[in-house]
């Protein structure tokens, strides 16, 4: 499993191997060898790639919490990636990828700023797909911020079915993908001095779903002075998608897709660590309603018992009694976040199909059938359909309604919310921007579905697969500044874009917010409201505030 390649040859702590310069790094578990890349603009990279942070969760540690590494004696070669086991939602089967074993980070660092003697303040990133999908390689590179002198961090966690499962007790208390992520910051706060880096300016960032555990940090005892700062883009722990509903019952019906008794949740355990990891995977798309895409998140983090939960309560009143870790934090949206999974819906022909069983799909697809009641739930049905929708027939001539319908849903109304809270429970400095620059770049969907896709600002930070080797002049004029605001920010732990002055979010009625609209157009703005926020307060789902405020 560790790559144990080549014996020890040298006892120094940090060392540039004579002849084929390949760097060797001491660390209190044993010596990692890594390897030279570059980055976007050239500049030699030292990288070491697949770096154990725990042990393999196999066997009898399936759906355990993380557990330490022990020493390693020869010297471990980290120049692989790797993937953690997932159900890809290609077409209408799907298809699984990746291993189990694959509790990996990767380092990458500017080569003249590679030193034992090093403090360079450290960015981690955690890479989104919906809590079910995703890793590094695919979404997390390293080749733009490793132009500017940090070193950056990314991870792979656990995901989907085996790193959210749960049956609500302390068998199987579920969120094993955020506690893999507690143990890589771990790893970090213990051993990244090795490195050159300093555990004590380390700078969480993520996006999507790794946007919303950035929040869930804030959110954990658990995660209590493992990092110093965040920047989440596109989520937060309060959006529809970000917390699982029902989690026990799942189990019981994975239980039964896999030929599982569930007399207990013991019983349940037992049978699933005989089986293959890539049959428990498979299982997945039968928890989808339409498409490999409704609903965001089968599995997802859970609401936990017990003294060491990573989320001891629920997201919204942890924020509302003030139980956060007291750090700097930045959150954003793209305009037409929408866009996904809009974008999927017509990829897949299934406009019509949507239009069609609008009263059946759209309630998972919005994500309150586990939310609303029986009877409330056809009324609240037609009434999103009417006040978005004018009771239209769904096509491509009305695509940008149905665009902002999920923009509302899945991601703005309740960023809103996540930001206004935080920025109330917390002493440090709340910022917020709103990205509204189309990126040249390829889009992932089809041309009908054109705008401000959700991840278009991040595609801006961290290199995602399918981005180009070279970026359009007014592209790359707009991926400097982020890149210097996200130098500053975690330096310094000081927001700023380009020259404008950014006021933190307040109490006030109003929100602040830093609008982007091009590298040449970025300026403060307050809203009292960024979307149809009050339509969405009004309808008599049992969520977030409705749950605590009753």
């Amino acid at each position: 499993m560790l790559r144990l390649l080549i014996p020890l040859i040298c006892s120094a702590i940090f060392v540039l191997v004579a002849g084929d310069e390949y760097p060797v790094v001491t660390t209190p578990l044993g010596d990692i060898k890594g390897h030279l890349t570059k980055s976007y603009q050239g500049r030699t990279v030292v990288a070491f790639e697949g770096v154990p942070y725990a042990q393999p969760p196999l066997g009898k540690l399936r759906f355990k919490e993380p557990q330490p590494l022990d020493p390693w004696s020869d010297v471990l070669l980290a120049n692989d990636t790797y993937v953690c086991l997932q159900f890809i939602p290609m077409g209408m089967s799907g298809t699984n990828i990746g291993t189990e074993d694959c509790l990996y980070l990767y380092i990458y660092i500017p080569e003249e700023k590679f030193s034992p003697d090093g403090n360079l303040d450290v960015i981690v990133h955690i890479h989104g797909g919906a809590f079910m999908l995703g890793a590094p390689k695919f979404l997390g590179g390293y080749q733009y911020i490793t132009d500017r002198d940090v070193i950056f961090v990314s991870f792979n966690y656990r995901l989907g079915i085996f790193g959210f499962l749960s049956t609500e007790d302390e068998i199987i208390p579920g969120n094993y993908g955020l506690k893999d992520q507690v143990m890589a910051l771990k790893w970090i706060q213990s051993n990244i001095k090795y490195f050159g880096g300093n555990p004590n300016s380390v700078t969480l960032t993520g996006l999507s779903a790794g946007a919303a555990s950035v929040q869930y940090h804030y959110l954990s005892p658990l995660s209590k002075g493992l990092f110093h700062r965040g920047f989440s883009q596109s989520g937060t722990a309060l959006n529809m998608w970000a917390l699982t509903e029902e989690p026990s019952l799942k189990a019981r019906k994975l239980g039964a897709f896999l030929n599982c008794s569930y007399e207990s949740s013991q019983d349940l355990l037992d049978c699933l660590v005989t089986k293959g990891g890539p049959e428990i995977m498979q299982a997945l798309k039968n928890f989808f309603e339409f498409i490999n895409a409704v609903p965001f998140t089968p599995f997802g983090p859970v609401i936990e018992k017990g003294p060491d939960a990573f989320l001891p309560d629920h997201p919204y009143s942890l924020l509302k009694k003030g139980q956060i870790n007291d750090y700097p934090w930045v959150c954003s949206n793209t305009k037409n976040e929408g866009i996904y999974p809009v974008g999927f819906f017509v990829l897949y022909r299934k406009l019509s199909e949507l239009d069609e069983k609008w009263n059946d799909i759209a309630p998972f697809a919005l994500d309150y059938f586990h939310t609303t009641s029986d009877e409330n739930r056809s009324d609240i049905t037609k009434e999103i359909r009417s006040q978005y929708l004018n009771n239209e027939e769904l096509n491509l001539e009305n695509i940008d309604k149905l665009i902002d319908l999920f923009s509302d849903r899945a991601f703005l109304v309740d960023a809103e919310t996540a930001v206004r809270l935080h920025a109330k429970a917390s002493k440090s400095p709340v910022y917020y921007y709103f990205f509204e620059y189309k990126v040249g770049l390829k889009s992932f969907f089809p041309k009908e579905v054109s705008g401000v896709a959700h991840s278009d600002d991040g595609r801006l930070f961290v290199h995602i697969l399918g981005n180009p080797l070279v970026f359009e002049e007014s592209d790359e004029k707009m991926k400097n500044l982020f890149m210097d605001f996200i130098y500053e920010f975690a330096t310094t732990g000081i927001a700023k874009f380009d020259t404008e002055e950014w006021i933190p979010v307040n109490d006030d009625e109003m929100i602040n917010y830093m609008q982007i609209l091009s590298p040449d157009i970025v300026q403060m703005n307050k809203l009292r409201r960024l979307t149809s926020k009050t339509f969405w307060d009004d309808l008599p789902i049992i969520e977030n505030g409705r749950l605590y405020n009753n």
